[in-house]
């Protein structure tokens, strides 16, 4: 089964149907992945597993409000590997949740354009 980069009706139910709340969120969500995701390749080049269980915990939550069911599975597994110390493979899975993450933008700019 393939997880949604965007599941709308998940989105919506998050936000107790509220279009106008989900609107907002997606703004902020918007406003504030660039950061947030530079904050997490930067803990994933310093090999800083406590950092990078942070951010990508922070990054999960916003994605998992906003019904980003793959990238909120990417998310929990850099949060993984930075709970457990073991970063192997971190890189290729920044790059994995960066990837969703631009397919996401497209989704959201929709939805915060009142769409």
């Amino acid at each position: 089964m393939q997880l949604a980069v965007f599941n709308r009706s998940l989105a919506l139910d998050r936000v107790g149907g509220d279009e106008d709340l989900l609107r907002e969120v997606a703004q902020l969500f918007l406003q504030e992945y660039p950061s947030l995701m530079g904050q997490i390749e930067d803990a994933v080049a310093r090999a800083d597993a406590g950092r990078v269980m942070e951010t990508a915990h922070t990054m999960k939550g916003s994605l998992a409000t906003l019904g980003a069911e793959a990238g909120t599975q990417i998310a929990f597994q850099l949060e993984s590997m930075g709970r457990h110390r073991t970063l192997s493979g971190s890189h290729e899975t920044c790059q994995a949740l960066a990837e969703q993450l631009t397919e996401l933008k497209s989704e959201l700019q929709k939805v915060a354009a009142g769409a």
